[in-house]
């Protein structure tokens, strides 16, 4: 019998090429181009976005948590603080279990509600939409070692993980059509912030709303007023924002912003950045 030389393995099936740096840009573009194909595969052309804190929790299971970690003698100063975040919890839960029940209109059938997939206000938003269709429950979520997975409302189909922080946000908010920011810290402030330059420097030229979801918390964490006194922010980026508590308010302030974009053809997927039907490898 002849003897055989090497088999060597495929550079596309090795692993440790795979999770080499020389292969980082494949991991980008199969990170970019995945998502991509998975979201088509599930009709998905527009999203209705949320923000916030992963701290918060309903407040029944903050009084649960806060029992226990009296109990276990452990320090609840900073735990305490987040009580204020229930309300907000319990009210994007509703929410955003009225949003979902709009997109269940036909005009709205290709737009799902997406999240960073994580707990807190993220689980909030994915449990009201679970709870109208548990086919449109987006998750987008990072691998973090204090975040083993996404949440229990993310639609298997639809969850998503990143390494890589730049392509998880371009996805989260490439065809974004709403936002509704909710109480938070840095990371969410990040978000909120990268979203407004974007739209202010016409990367994202459809200026879908942006809904800040806790009136005195936004107004009082960022001092818009001074920013506009001292120039560094225009007074129309400001008034662009639109700040309340009530589930109602934000509801009908989304529901305008979608029929708007709907009417004028602004579904993000095969659009150009300025709102303008282009083939889809015109693309900006």
């Amino acid at each position: 019998m002849d003897k055989l030389g090497p088999k060597p393995t495929k550079a596309y099936k090795s692993s440790e090429f795979l999770g080499s740096r020389e292969a980082r840009q494949i991991r980008v573009l199969c990170e970019m181009n995945e998502t991509e194909s998975r979201l088509k595969a599930n009709g998905i052309e527009g999203t209705v976005l949320f923000f916030g804190s992963a701290r918060s929790r309903t407040r029944a299971n903050f009084d649960i948590k806060l029992q226990a970690m009296e109990e276990a003698g452990e320090d609840t100063t900073r735990f305490a603080k987040t009580r204020f975040m229930c309300e907000y919890h319990e009210k994007l839960i509703l929410l955003s279990s009225k949003v979902a029940r709009l997109l269940e209109q036909d005009r709205f059938k290709t737009i799902g509600i997406l999240t960073g997939g994580g707990p807190g206000m993220m689980e909030a938003a994915n449990e009201g939409a679970f709870a109208v269709n548990q086919n449109k429950s987006i998750g987008m979520g990072i691998s973090l070692p204090f975040e083993p997975s996404l949440n229990l409302y993310v639609t298997p189909e639809l969850a998503f993980e990143y390494h890589y922080f730049f392509t998880r946000k371009f996805w989260m908010v490439y065809q974004a059509m709403a936002l509704i920011v909710a109480p938070g810290g840095v990371g969410t402030m990040d978000e909120l912030f990268e979203v407004m330059t974007l739209q202010q420097c016409g990367k994202i030229k459809n200026k879908f709303p942006i809904i800040l979801f806790g009136k005195q918390y936004w107004q009082t964490v960022v001092n818009w007023d001074y920013l506009v006194e001292c120039g560094t922010v225009g007074q129309s980026d400001v008034d662009a924002l639109f700040f309340t508590d009530d589930v109602d308010e934000a509801f009908e302030k989304i529901e305008k912003g979608l029929e708007e974009q709907v009417a004028k053809g602004l579904f993000r997927h095969g659009m150009l950045a300025n709102g303008s039907p282009k083939k889809e490898q015109k693309r900006v």
